[in-house]
């Protein structure tokens, strides 16, 4: 019968193990993802931007989104209604420019306020080539759509996504950064990677094919459903890293737990294989580290050592985020600040992620710009 030292041992061994590996993946993800021309695949862009309220980089955002160094391409701004905060701000953006539209949306029973949104933009798109998705809190740099729709020349690529990048401006946009990084990991594996809707491109045709217009009418997530029908239909979902775009957060410690349960709150509804794999991983990791801290105080000192191991390690893993990310966005080096504090915060990362996925076990309602959602 094995003892239960040596279970303390094997397990030690695991976590050290798995710290060591998860380095050495960030590494062999920069060297695939290294910076690539943008392409000459040039279709024609309908921009669909769903808005309600207005924070004060809205009027920024937008302004990014409709100056696009790109040819062929139209932006079409929604919202819930003329009374909404954004209306004034974007009817000045648009003023009479022929590229750029406004229009009220119709609510639809049965799905978000955001598909309603987004369902309405493609309605008044025109006859385009390609969809490009994008929420208004996200400022993307003057080639954003070039890198987005170019790999969508090749057929088997059913959709193109970046993700969003927080730089830090204070304590607390330091640690979302970094559990945004983490997060950001499973989009660099094609087997693991979803389409996010804040950046994301897809054909019309296919689009249409996979009636995802109608799907969408019974969900509550539109970037999640996209990507569950995409790959059931034998697409691949092509990351884009030079899309990863400037997002912008104010938020407090409470605000950023209450967030980020959230988010892992709709991958356990719409993308339950990730939520599953997210949850064993980095609750199961969490676990062994508090074991560890218990075993350094009961006196077994190399197990408790190796247990708690990824504490540490978690800073260097950290480094290789910040480096990997500076190196493939499209963004000034200088924007994204110190790498000792983004290394000094990134043990605690994981830490808060694991806490989203406990507590997103047992949610089944979520409250969300102003609305709320029962997920059954």
């Amino acid at each position: 019968m094995i003892s239960i030292v040596t279970i303390f041992w094997i397990l030690g061994i695991l976590s050290f193990g798995g710290g060591i590996l998860s380095i050495v993946s960030w590494i062999r993800l920069r060297q695939k993802y290294k910076k690539i021309s943008s392409g000459s695949y040039s279709p024609k862009v309908s921009v669909i931007v769903p808005c309600k309220g207005m924070d004060r980089r809205f009027r920024g955002n937008i302004e990014a989104i409709c100056n696009q160094n790109y040819g062929d391409y139209k932006v079409v701004f929604i919202i819930d209604s003329t009374r909404d905060p954004s209306y004034k701000t974007i009817k000045r953006v648009v003023g009479k420019n022929p590229k750029l539209q406004l229009v009220v949306s119709d609510k639809l029973k049965g799905c978000s306020g955001k598909i309603s949104a987004l369902i309405k933009g493609i309605g008044v798109a025109g006859n385009v080539d390609v969809y490009v998705f994008a929420d208004s809190d996200v400022r993307p740099h003057e080639d954003w759509i070039r890198f987005l729709v170019a790999p969508l020349n090749e057929k088997k690529i059913g959709s193109t996504t970046g993700y969003r990048w927080y730089f830090s401006h204070n304590l607390w946009s330091l640690l979302l950064s970094s559990w945004n990084a983490c997060t950001a990991s499973p989009l660099f594996l094609d087997k693991l990677n979803f389409a996010w809707g804040g950046s994301t491109a897809i054909r019309k045709e296919l689009f249409d094919k996979l009636d995802i217009e109608n799907k969408w009418k019974k969900s509550l997530s539109d970037d999640l459903v996209l990507t569950r029908v995409v790959k059931e239909k034998g697409y691949k979902i092509k990351f884009v890293p030079q899309c990863i775009v400037e997002c912008y957060e104010d938020r407090n410690l409470n605000e950023i737990i209450g967030w980020g349960t959230r988010q892992n709150v709709w991958m356990k509804w719409y993308y339950p294989s990730l939520w599953r794999m997210s949850f064993f991983g980095a609750v199961g990791f969490k676990l062994l580290n508090i074991l560890g801290i218990i075993l350094l105080i009961t006196g077994f000192v190399i197990p408790g050592l190796l247990l708690i191991s990824p504490i540490f390690l978690d800073m260097i893993k950290g480094w290789q985020q910040f480096v990997t990310f500076r190196d493939v966005m499209v963004y000034p080096k200088e924007k994204f600040g110190s790498l000792f504090a983004f290394v000094g915060i990134s043990p605690f990362a994981p830490f808060l992620i694991a806490y989203n996925l406990f507590f997103s076990l047992f949610k089944r309602e979520i409250e969300w710009k102003g609305n709320t959602y029962m997920l059954h």
